[in-house]
């Protein structure tokens, strides 16, 4: 038997994980889209985007947002 299930809410953008004893902790996260909006709310300018932590090309496949930010 696994020690935790993973539950998928994609249209709430969170995750469940139910360890085996019955304990839940959840995880949301922020859509694309989101991240832009909040970035633009709070004056700042993007100066690039990654697709990870390494500096990765973002594009399509991208599973990460690595905003570069700066105040105008």
């Amino acid at each position: 038997m696994p020690p935790h299930t993973i539950r998928y809410a994609v249209g709430t953008n969170r995750i469940d994980l139910v360890l085996d004893d019955g304990s839940t902790s959840s995880l949301w996260w922020a859509t694309k889209n989101e991240w832009l909006g909040l970035i633009d709310s709070a004056g700042l300018k993007i100066e690039a985007l990654y697709g990870g932590f390494d500096g990765d090309q973002f594009d399509d496949d991208s599973s990460e947002y690595v905003f570069i930010t700066r105040r105008p």
